[in-house]
């Protein structure tokens, strides 16, 4: 205890002679900490602010792009410009006052959005105390013969003076200076308006029973097949009739347009009486727990002979519980690779009926390719034929819609090496319900087994194959539009791997038809970002 109290007390001396001294040193030492501080909060600022200018920077670019005000054709002279105060000093170097004014506005858009992502008020309490510049050319771009297009492209960069948190004073090596300039590298944004890439578009629409009902389930309301014809129709004219001078477009007069209706099954193209179940077949299957006294497999042709029936063979067989195993997949997904636009001699096939597109149908293509252009009414009319009837499996119209799209456009105008592009191949399938036989307790998973093996991948491979090297390539797209349900499990889980972002999901004529066009892309092109410098025909 004595040995404690000692070494305490002796402690407390030290601490009595000595406190001067570190009261010295720790005043030395603060003043190194607090400039650690500044380098550290200015530097990482610095960081952060650079970032945040760079990408006001680029959004700047596209909205420059989307407004335009150097070379749009229509509406020039709009309020945003007009409303521009030009003064004589902001005159120098314009020849008249309009081209000052629509100078003016593009910074005065470029400053007002770069200003919302690096929070110059966090600074200054009036952003306008800010010094900060902007730079931008705006040009045609020159074509590949040295010809002038229509499509423009920007270049646009700047500055501004940051000015430090943490300022401790000129010429101190312990913090930045009072004002440090931050610069965002040179972005490039274009916006193609040249009639250059051809669209062949295959819709792959579910005209199952349900397609009767309301986007509620109802049958009172308007019908999801009225409101889907009337879509169709909406995009028949836009891809096959629009003028292709309109601003902003990009519309080929080379794009097609075919239809693969299915309900459980799809048309092939030359048969319109027949139903297809386009899948690679094991003829042979043992089920367990199947016995009807001779054995316990079942063949193909025993199974399809419950198709459309009106009752089964053997109540407790039935074929939603049991046609997945049927199926081979690895042997369907393999056949893509044959795909080269024929009808194919598949193993189960039969006539029209209840569970597949109506019995009273057999002389009405519910299949067909292609309308092009200005043949909007000739598709309209054919779709508007094919009446919603029958159960749903979805992959069968994926598939034979994908083998049709196989069939390239003869057109010798139409080729790459005529236009300098190839053809964006697309794939729109609708649905508006889980894969299903009417009445069944369970869904049938055909389509999303097909899908988690592969199946979208080798359709795109397959048809991304028909691209000619030479040119930018445009990979396949492949959309999904679920219309009144909503999805979910399974099924909705496959249809996301497939197409991933162009996964939608509609309850009405207008978000149905936007999702269309996000899907085939005929949204205004505003503007999008290029990595290197563009090519200007004025250069």
């Amino acid at each position: 205890m004595m040995k404690i109290k000692n070494y305490t007390a002796l402690l407390r001396r030290f601490y009595r002679n000595e406190r001067g001294a570190y009261t010295v040193m720790m005043a030395i030492m603060s003043f190194a900490l607090l400039g650690i501080v500044a380098l550290t909060v200015d530097g990482s600022g610095m960081l952060l602010d650079k970032a945040r200018f760079s990408q006001g920077i680029e959004q700047a670019g596209l909205a420059l792009m989307a407004e335009n005000n150097d070379f749009r054709n229509t509406n020039q002279r709009h309020e945003d410009v007009m409303r521009q105060t030009v003064s004589k000093q902001e005159m120098e170097g314009f020849t008249d006052t309009f081209s000052a004014q629509k100078y003016k506005r593009n910074q005065e858009l470029v400053r007002g959005l770069v200003r919302h992502y690096y929070y110059p008020s966090t600074y200054r309490e009036n952003n306008r105390e800010i010094n900060d510049k902007y730079y931008y050319q705006c040009d045609n771009l020159k074509g590949p013969n040295g010809e002038q297009l229509k499509s423009i492209a920007c270049e646009i960069s700047g500055e501004f003076e940051r000015p430090s948190w943490l300022y401790l004073g000129k010429n101190n090596g312990l913090s930045f200076a009072k004002t440090t300039t931050i610069n965002a590298n040179k972005i490039y944004v274009q916006k193609n308006l040249d009639e250059i890439i051809p669209i062949d578009l295959m819709l792959v629409t579910d005209l199952s029973g349900s397609m009767n009902d309301d986007v509620n389930g109802r049958r009172y309301g308007t019908a999801k097949i009225d409101i889907l014809r009337d879509v169709v129709a909406s995009i028949a004219k836009e891809l096959l009739e629009q003028n292709n001078t309109e601003e902003g477009k990009i519309i080929s007069k080379y794009n097609r347009i075919g239809f693969t209706s299915f309900a459980f099954g799809a048309q092939q193209q030359s048969n319109s009486a027949k139903c297809y179940l386009p899948y690679e077949i094991k003829k042979n299957v043992r089920l367990d727990g199947y016995n009807y006294g001779r054995n316990n497999s079942i063949s193909y042709t025993e199974l399809l002979s419950y198709v459309g029936g009106s009752y089964q063979s053997y109540f407790y067989l039935t074929l939603a519980e049991h046609f997945d195993a049927l199926v081979d997949y690895d042997k369907t997904i393999d056949l893509i690779d044959s795909f080269n636009g024929k009808d194919f001699n598949y193993l189960m096939t039969f006539n029209k009926n209840s569970w597949c597109l109506g019995s009273a149908n057999t002389r009405i293509n519910s299949t067909y390719i292609w309308a092009k252009k200005n043949e909007s009414a000739n598709l309209i009319s054919r779709f508007n034929q094919v009446p919603a009837t029958g159960a749903t499996l979805s992959s069968s119209g994926l598939l034979i819609g994908a083998n049709l799209l196989t069939n390239t456009n003869p057109d010798e105008e139409a080729q790459p090496s005529k236009l300098g592009a190839n053809t964006q191949r697309i794939i729109l399938v609708l649905s508006d319900g889980a894969d299903q036989i009417s009445n069944a307790n369970s869904s049938l998973n055909i389509t999303s087994n097909l899908i988690n093996q592969g199946m979208c991948e080798k359709i795109k491979s397959k048809l991304d194959s028909l691209q000619d090297k030479t040119y930018l390539e445009q990979p396949t797209r492949i959309g999904f539009v679920a219309f009144g349900y909503g999805p979910s499990g399974t099924q909705k889980a496959a249809w996301e791997k497939c197409v991933g972002k162009y996964y939608y999901v509609a309850n009405n004529k207008e978000e149905l038809l936007e999702s269309f066009r996000k899907i085939i892309g005929l949204v205004e092109e505003v503007g999008h970002s290029i990595y290197q410098p563009p090519s200007y025909y004025s250069n």
